[in-house]
C-alpha cells in the first residue's frame, strides 16, 4: 500500500497499489456534491481551504484519508455541517430543537390558550395514527389480494 492511503475499517478494495473504502468514496462524493451546489472548482475549494488542488481531487476519488485539520478546513471552505459532510444523521437533535423551541412558544401562551392547543394537537395526532394505521391496513390488504 502506498505512504498516506489508507484502508478503511469497514471493507476496502485494493485497486492497484491502492485501498479504496468505501466509506472514503461516499465521503468524497458528498464534498464533491457539496463543492458543485456552491458551483466552486477543485481550484476554488482548495484555494479556500488551504488543501492542495490535487489533495482535493484524491480525497473526492475516495483514494485518500484526510486529517481532522483537512477536515475542519473543508468544511469551513463550503460552509456546511460536519455530520452532513460525514454523513451523519442530525435528523434527531432537528427534532429535539424544533421541540424545545414549540413548548417554549407554548409556555407564552395563557393557560386557556394552552388548553385549545393541547385538545387541537391530541386530535390532530389521533387523526393521524388513524389514517396511518389505515393505509398500514390498506397496503396489508392489497398484499393479501395480490397473492
Amino acid at each position: 500500500m502506498a505512504q498516506g492511503e489508507i484502508l478503511g475499517k469497514k471493507g476496502g478494495t485494493i485497486l492497484g497499489n491502492r485501498a479504496v473504502s468505501q466509506e472514503l468514496i461516499m465521503l468524497g462524493n458528498r464534498i464533491r456534491e457539496y463543492r458543485k451546489e456552491r458551483g466552486f472548482s477543485q481550484e476554488i475549494l482548495a484555494e479556500k481551504s488551504g488543501v492542495s488542488t490535487n489533495t482535493i481531487s484524491r480525497i473526492e476519488g475516495g483514494q485518500m484519508a484526510m486529517s481532522v485539520g483537512i477536515l475542519q478546513r473543508i468544511v469551513k471552505a463550503l460552509g456546511v455541517d460536519a455530520n452532513k459532510l460525514l454523513g451523519i444523521s442530525t435528523e434527531v437533535n432537528e427534532t429535539k430543537i424544533w421541540v424545545s423551541a414549540f413548548s417554549s412558544r407554548v409556555q407564552e401562551l395563557k393557560e386557556n390558550e394552552q388548553e385549545i392547543l393541547k385538545h387541537t394537537m391530541n386530535a390532530l395526532i389521533e387523526s393521524m395514527e388513524k389514517n396511518r394505521l389505515k393505509i398500514s391496513t390498506d397496503k396489508s390488504s392489497q398484499i393479501l389480494h395480490t397473492r
